[in-house]
C-alpha cells in the first residue's frame, strides 16, 4: 500500500485503526494478568519463589523491548510506520501462542521473549500520531489513546477471568487471536503516515545499537528531564503489574476471577482520567500542574497498597488501585504530549523509541526488584519502595521548570 496520510488533523480511518490497535493491545496484555500467578504456580510450586519467577518473566519481556524499541522507532523513521506496526502485531500473536501452549517454564520465557522483541512497535504508533496530528491536538489525541487503553483494561481482565474457567491457557490463545485480527485489519485499511520525502535518509548498523538511540533521544534537554521523571514512575508501575495479583491473593485470598476486578478498576480509571477529566484539566491547569497532581495521586495510592497487609480490607485495595491508576493514566497521557511537542518532526520515531526504551529498562528493573522484595520482605516493603520512588519523581517535577515548549525553548 503506497497511500500516505497527509500532515494535519488526523483522519478518521487511521485514527480509528490506531484506537482499535491500542484497545486490542490493551486487551491482549490485560486479559493475562489475572491468571499469570496461577500459571506460574503450575511450574513453580514453592510459594516463596513465585514472585521472583513472575518478575523474571516480566523483566525478560522488558529487556528485549529495550533493545527493540529504539531500533523499531528508527526503522519507522526510515521505512514508514505501517510495516513496523504490522511486525509488532505479528510478534505479539506468536508470543502469546507459545505462552499458551506452555508445557515448561522455558516455553513461557520463549513466548515472552518473542513478544518483547517486537513490542517496540508502539513507538511507531506514537510516531503515527505525531505525523498526522497538529501539536495543539496531540494532548487530546494521546488522551483518547489512553482512554481506549483503559477500556481494554476493563474488557481484558473480565475476558481473562471468564476464560480461566475453561483453562488457564485460554486467555493466552484469545490474546493471540486478537493480535491476528488486528494485523489483518491494519494490513488492508491502514495507510502510511510518513511520506518518503519526510523519512530519515540514513539507516545503518549504528541504529541497531539501542544505546545510540538513547543518546539521540537525550540530546533534547526537555526530553531528558521528562524521561528521568517518567522512569521514576514507571519503576513502581511495573512493580505493581506483577505484584498486585500476588497482593490480592496473599492478603485477601482472591482467585483469578476476583483478581480480574482490580484490573477492571485500572481500566475504568484510565477512561475517566484520560477520556473525561484530562482535556478539562489541561485547559484549566496546564500540563505541568496536571502531571504534578497525577504524581501526588500515585504516591497516595501506592502507600495505601503498602498498608494493605496491616489493614486487609477490600475497600482499601480498590481505593489504592483507583488512586494510583488514575494518576498513572493522566501522567502518561500528559507526558506523551509533552515529549512529542519537544521533539522535531524528523526525530519523532527515534525519540519516542528512545523514551520507550528507557521505560523498558525501568520495566526490567521494576519486576526484578519487586519480585525479590516481595519474596524476601513481603508486600509492605515492596509497595513502600514504590511509593518512595513516585515521591522522588514528584519532588523532581515540582522543583523543575518543565513545560510543554518547542525544542529550541526547552530549559535544560
Amino acid at each position: 500500500m503506497t497511500e500516505t496520510v497527509q500532515s494535519g488533523p488526523v483522519q478518521k480511518r487511521p485514527l480509528l485503526f490506531l484506537l482499535a490497535t491500542t484497545f486490542l493491545f490493551s486487551v491482549g496484555i490485560s486479559l493475562v494478568f489475572p491468571v499469570l500467578p496461577f500459571i506460574v504456580m503450575e511450574y513453580v510450586p514453592q510459594v516463596s519463589q513465585q514472585a521472583a519467577v513472575i518478575g523474571w518473566l516480566a523483566a525478560s519481556f522488558a529487556l528485549l523491548s529495550f533493545f527493540s524499541a529504539p531500533v523499531m522507532g528508527a526503522l519507522s523513521d526510515a521505512y514508514g510506520r505501517r510495516p513496523v506496526l504490522m511486525l509488532s502485531l505479528l510478534g505479539s500473536a506468536v508470543g502469546y501462542l507459545l505462552f499458551g501452549i506452555g508445557g515448561s517454564l522455558w516455553m513461557l520465557f520463549l513466548g515472552r521473549g518473542i513478544d518483547g522483541l517486537t513490542a517496540g512497535g508502539i513507538s511507531a504508533l506514537f510516531g503515527y500520531v505525531a505525523d498526522t496530528t497538529p501539536e495543539e491536538e496531540r494532548g487530546k489525541t494521546f488522551g483518547q489513546i489512553g482512554a481506549v487503553f483503559g477500556a481494554g483494561f476493563i474488557v481484558g481482565p473480565a475476558i481473562g477471568g471468564l476464560l480461566s474457567h475453561l483453562s488457564l491457557s485460554a486467555p493466552m490463545f484469545a490474546a493471540a487471536a486478537v493480535c491476528v485480527l488486528n494485523l489483518l485489519w491494519g494490513y488492508f485499511i491502514l495507510p502510511e503516515s510518513l511520506a518518503p520525502e519526510r523519512r530519515s535518509k540514513q539507516f545503518d548498523a549504528a541504529h541497531l545499537n539501542p544505546f545510540t538511540q538513547l543518546r539521540g533521544a537525550l540530546a533534547f534537554p526537555l526530553v531528558r528531564r521528562l524521561v528521568t521523571i517518567s522512569v521514576l514512575f514507571t519503576l513502581p508501575f511495573s512493580l505493581m503489574q506483577i505484584a498486585l495479583s500476588l497482593l490480592a491473593r496473599d492478603t485477601l485470598g482472591w482467585g483469578p476471577g476476583q483478581v480480574s476486578t482490580t484490573f477492571i478498576v485500572v481500566g475504568v480509571c484510565d477512561i475517566l482520567g484520560q477520556g473525561v477529566l484530562l482535556p478539562h484539566l489541561l485547559r484549566w491547569l496546564g500540563e505541568k500542574r496536571v502531571a504534578t497532581m497525577a504524581l501526588g495521586m500515585g504516591v497516595v495510592g501506592m502507600t495505601c497498597m503498602a498498608l494493605l497487609p496491616l489493614l486487609p480490607l477490600t475497600a482499601l485495595l480498590y481505593a489504592s488501585v483507583l488512586l494510583f491508576s488514575l494518576g498513572e493514566g493522566i501522567f502518561n497521557a500528559t507526558l506523551g504530549a509533552m515529549i512529542s511537542v519537544a521533539t522535531p518532526a524528523g526525530a519523532q520515531g527515534r525519540v519516542q523509541g528512545g523514551a520507550q526504551a528507557f521505560g523498558s529498562l525501568a520495566q526490567v528493573a521494576g519486576p526484578l526488584a519487586g519480585g525479590q522484595l516481595y519474596s524476601r520482605f513481603g508486600p509492605t516493603a515492596t509497595f513502600g519502595t514504590g511509593a518512595a520512588l513516585v515521591a522522588l519523581a514528584l519532588v523532581l517535577l515540582t522543583g523543575s521548570r518543565v513545560q510543554a515548549s518547542r525544542p529550541q525553548e526547552a530549559v535544560g
